[in-house]
């Protein structure tokens, strides 16, 4: 919430700094909360529904294993020679980093219509009527675009990834040699939640400057094919960090699949805002229009 809240009829109101703070904490403790009731929910959940066999598999125990099927190749090629891949365990306590991991996800994914709603409800009152009614269409497509970002990062970007990078692995095994590559687990699974984790929230950016395009608090000269390019450089360097690609065609996928919404959230924020101020200058001239008949009209009744 902004400094300043709006009442009603449009008037202002300055709330205390504290407020904010106390509000926003009061927010940050439901969203947590959200987390955590999210993730013992989903994650005591059955994994099997096959109640027949009198089995009880926790989904919290089956989700690694599936991340695992879904980004990891079981084997890796290159110039004609085929590796197989092996995952093994570093260490029996990287168990309760993978279960831990796994629950935030799951939290995440179950308490995401509460957050978008924390978060919509904490700036409510600093926006006009009409922003009221755009947020509240704004907050299904950010929670939308979470799950697109979680779904991007365990269907393309981790598995294609990893299969990058295995493939360079045993690049310099000389010919006759045998080659296992040895994957860590939870450095499969750590990679797979962080990577799905970063990309819902970076994905969140798009709509942001809709939003504020479309809700005047941006111009739209300050998007010039100049700043584009700079928000590209950017977002090569995000997908830099994102990606442990050595290759660098990771860094390059995910910097194109940020910028493309980004870019279409530019435009169509864009358009909103001229057609607000369109709406504003169309509605100034009707109201200097009904000034003057009224005036034509006291004059006409002296």
């Amino acid at each position: 919430m902004s400094g300043v809240e709006r009442t009603g009829n449009n008037t202002e109101y300055e709330a205390p700094f504290w407020e904010h703070v106390v509000e926003l904490s009061v927010r940050l403790r439901r969203i947590v909360c959200a987390i955590l009731i999210s993730s013992i929910v989903l994650s005591v959940l059955p994994a099997n529904w096959d109640f027949s066999s009198g089995a009880y598999v926790p989904l919290i125990s089956h989700f690694p294993s599936l991340i695992i099927q879904t980004v990891l190749p079981k084997q890796v090629g290159l110039f004609g020679r085929t590796y197989n891949v092996v995952i093994m365990p570093e260490s029996p306590f990287e168990t309760f980093q993978i279960i831990l991991l796994s629950a935030l996800l799951l939290g995440s994914i179950g308490a995401s219509p509460i957050i978008a709603r924390e978060v919509w409800a904490y700036l409510e009152p600093a926006l006009y009527p009409h922003e009221k009614k755009m947020v509240k269409k704004l907050v299904v497509i950010s929670v939308s675009l979470f799950l697109f970002g979680i779904w991007l990062a365990v269907y393309i970007v981790t598995p294609w990834t990893l299969r990058i990078t295995l493939s360079i692995y045993p690049f310099f095994v000389p010919q006759g040699y045998e080659a296992i590559i040895r994957v860590s687990v939870s450095d499969v699974v750590t990679l797979t939640i962080e990577l799905a984790l970063a990309l819902g929230v970076v994905l969140q950016t798009p709509l942001i400057m809709y939003y504020l395009l479309a809700g005047g608090i941006l111009d739209p000269s300050m998007f010039s094919r100049e700043s584009m390019k700079i928000a590209f450089v950017v977002m090569l360097f995000v997908g830099a960090i994102i990606s442990p690609d050595p290759s660098g065609l990771g860094m390059i996928v995910i910097a194109l699949l940020l910028y493309l919404p980004f870019y279409i959230a530019v435009k169509l924020g864009e358009k909103a805002y001229y057609k607000r101020i369109l709406q504003e200058l169309v509605k100034e001239e009707e109201i200097s229009v009904i000034k003057l008949k009224r005036g034509e009209h006291d004059g006409m009744q002296k």
